[in-house]
């Protein structure tokens, strides 16, 4: 029968390999969007097992959030996939916030934002007889990629290849961007991190030196045996110490 998949038929064990071995996110769905087969990645991605995914209908999984009614992201994923299975071309959603439901509090959702792309899966007559979508989380990004968006323009969801091509090379531009500015941050906190933190070793190093009237060799070695017996971060003892100074007791 006309839009049945076998799950034995060449076309389909192949696509099953490929979205199996691949580090992307992928869901095969028939052409009434009920789910075939995941891959380990898109169950990794949306935390729910393939057990609870394969067999069901793809838009009683992913429920809407009622929160998004206004912004219809459920219709934009099936106008999207009624267009693949009309024109047996790919279609692709350039940014797409569809939140999914949190499975640590039932009832709840998570937000998300997505990079949807859905592909036919052609029989030998060229009809689509599957869907093969590939999702990516760019969650993080999403300021990034909406601040893209408004640069470039009117991008609608039926955007031609041309513009979607252009799109899908700057938002990875953009999100290559934001992981080495967000990396270079952490760096240079951790730099001054480190940086405070030798200060504050010293300036207690000081102290105990003339407490104890020890050199700074020893000095240190004092420190690291408060910080092991105490289970403290030599940062944070050597930052008590400071303050006893600072701050003196008063005993009366």
């Amino acid at each position: 029968m006309d839009g049945v998949v076998d799950p034995a038929d060449p076309i389909v064990a192949h696509a099953r390999a490929i979205f199996e071995a691949t580090a992307s996110a992928y869901s095969l769905m028939d052409p009434e969007y009920v789910i075939l087969a995941v891959n380990p990645a898109f169950v990794d991605l949306v935390g729910i097992s393939a057990a609870d995914l394969v067999g069901r209908q793809a838009f009683e999984v992913f429920i809407e959030d009622s929160s998004q009614s206004q912004e219809h992201p459920a219709r934009r994923m099936r106008e999207s996939l009624d267009r693949v299975k009309s024109t047996g071309q790919s279609d692709s959603l350039l940014l797409l916030r569809f939140d999914i439901p949190d499975p640590a509090r039932p009832g709840g959702f998570l937000e998300r934002y997505w990079s949807p792309v859905n592909s036919p899966v052609l029989d030998g007559e060229g009809r689509v007889v599957a869907l093969l979508q590939e999702v990516q989380d760019v969650t993080e990004h999403r300021e990034d990629l909406v601040r893209l968006l408004d640069y470039l323009g009117d991008y609608s969801d039926a955007a031609d290849a041309g513009r979607t091509q252009r799109f899908a090379e700057y938002s990875a531009a953009t999100m290559v961007t934001s992981d080495l500015y967000r990396s270079a941050r952490r760096e240079v906190e951790q730099l001054e991190e480190a940086m405070r933190s030798r200060a504050t070793i010293e300036q207690a190093k000081g102290i105990l030196m003339a407490r104890y009237r020890c050199t700074g060799e020893e000095a240190f070695l004092r420190l690291q045996k408060m910080s092991n017996n105490t289970h403290v971060r030599l940062a944070d003892v050597a930052t008590a110490i400071i303050y006893q100074v600072a701050v003196p007791r008063n005993d009366g």
